[in-house]
């Protein structure tokens, strides 16, 4: 079962529609005894907890619940309003699912919402009524918008999902390895690494990259959210993909030993102490982020250092490559979009 509904979400939601439409059902068909009440939250039930599917933090998803129901409740009354005219309600579609429809490409959230949505206009304006059935109507809407926000919070909750977080680490943990391994191989000396086991690492910097860029991309819509942590992992994904250019430029092509001035590998360990430490704020917020600030600032004047040592080199002395044009490999470095402040620029390089 787990091989074909990983996490079982889908049994979730089906054990949470199972409980709540029979009793919203009964509730409005027999305790208040009104059919469209009745009728109304059977289907708002059907909506909101079989046709939406939120993911995120607890707090994200019932807050998508609850916009869910307000946004329902709006569009019922306008299902309502056109359902008289046939012609109406048609224009009123065309009005209201052309948006809707378009809303997914923006986040998942608003991709999974998109059903639900739909049917919220399309089953009053199906059902021919005069505005004064609107109060019975968002009655029921109403009743099975707050037992579903109580199903998605108290029965079986999914366990918090983020489609980003974790291939964002890898590839953060696998670049800082293929760091070392270049630097480890440049340095030679009794505990260098062989070139295969160096090959190893930048293949598995490149998978990982490739394995962010597919789960990013093959969604028909962007697997996040919209509030501001969301946005930045996006963000990262996108700079991600252009440290992995950025280190592929800058991969030696000395296939042993080779001189390289220290302060040429003192940026490339600190950058790699900085991936690895990012990695782990990203599997735990609160953990190491003032380590990861420390990094950063030992990151900083190690390519200060560098740009000195550069700047201050005798003319015509050859320096590697690597050290002799640090923002020229910024500048070459193709982006996917735009580009980062300079200050993020340097610290990523």
């Amino acid at each position: 079962m787990r091989r074909h509904d990983r996490d079982l979400a889908a049994l979730r939601r089906a054990a949470r529609g199972a409980l709540v439409l029979p009793l919203v059902f009964y509730l409005g068909l027999e305790v208040v005894g009104n059919e469209y009440l009745g009728l109304f939250a059977a289907f708002g039930a059907f909506a909101v907890l079989l046709l939406a599917d939120f993911t995120g933090p607890m707090p994200q998803r019932l807050q998508a619940q609850a916009a869910l129901g307000a946004a329902g409740a709006v569009l019922v009354c306008l299902g309502t309003l056109t359902s008289a005219h046939p012609w109406l309600a048609a224009l009123g579609m065309l009005v209201v699912g052309l948006p809707i429809l378009f809303a997914g490409v923006v986040s998942s959230i608003l991709a999974s919402a998109t059903p639900a949505l739909l049917l919220a206009y399309v089953l009053p304006a199906c059902l021919p009524a005069p505005a004064s059935a609107i109060p019975e109507r968002l009655a029921g809407w109403g009743l099975a918008a707050v037992l579903g926000l109580l199903a998605v919070g108290l029965l079986w909750p999914t366990p918090t999902t983020d489609p980003l977080r974790e291939p964002a680490a890898r590839c953060l943990r696998t670049t800082a390895a293929r760091i070392r391994a270049d630097v480890a191989l440049a340095a030679g000396g009794p505990g260098a690494p062989r070139l295969a086991e160096r090959e190893r690492a930048v293949a598995a910097a490149d998978a990982a990259v490739e394995q962010l860029r597919l789960t990013y991309l093959a969604a028909p819509y962007r697997p996040t959210g919209l509030n501001t942590v969301d946005r930045t992992l996006v963000r990262l994904a996108d700079e991600l993909e252009w440290l992995a250019q950025v280190a592929e430029q800058g991969r030696p092509t000395a296939r042993a030993a080779h001189d390289v001035d220290p302060e040429v590998h003192a940026v490339e360990l600190a950058a790699a102490d900085v991936l690895d430490l990012a990695a782990r704020v990203l599997h735990d917020p609160g953990s190491g982020s003032r380590d990861l600030e420390a990094r950063v600032a030992v990151l900083r004047a190690a390519v200060e250092a560098l740009d000195d040592h550069v700047a201050g080199g005798p003319a015509g002395r050859s320096t590697p490559a690597a050290a002799r044009s640090p923002r020229s490999t910024r500048r070459s470095a193709p982006r996917s979009s735009r580009s980062p402040p300079a200050s993020s620029r340097r610290t990523s390089c």
